[in-house]
């Protein structure tokens, strides 16, 4: 039994979060922008038994760490597991995004601007593949 999950394991991909994969969006209040989004789609294990290297993993799935950056610049991140994002994607595929119980706008970016704030503004490498 291995002592972390394993490497490169064939992952079932969700389509639901396609259109979101290192996507980004600017966030607003009404006609005011009050941030960004950034939505980077990974790959989670749970362990599921064992201690030691004796320990046995779930099967891959596919959950979002979230990145917000208010206008002043302050970065914060979230965490939406498999069984938490059916009500995200609803709000998101209808332009909401809910923030400390606020529903803001989201306007998402297309794939440059989207590249541009994970370069520029979080400072992120890309996503291996």
């Amino acid at each position: 039994m291995p002592w972390s999950p394993p490497d490169n394991p064939p992952v079932v991909a969700d389509a639901r979060l396609d259109p979101y994969r290192e996507r980004a969006g600017h966030l607003f209040r009404g006609a005011d922008q009050v941030g960004a989004v950034y939505i980077r789609v990974e790959t989670w294990w749970t362990e599921i038994g064992g201690r030691l290297w004796w320990r046995r993993w779930s099967e891959p799935e596919e959950g979002v760490h979230g990145f917000l950056v208010d206008k002043g610049g302050a970065i914060t991140d979230f965490l939406l597991d498999a069984e938490h994002l059916d009500d995200e994607l609803a709000d998101w595929n209808q332009g909401r995004f809910m923030y400390r119980g606020e529903v803001l706008h989201v306007s998402w970016l297309d794939d440059d601007a989207s590249q541009r704030v994970r370069v520029e503004t979080l400072g992120l490498d890309p996503l291996d593949e």
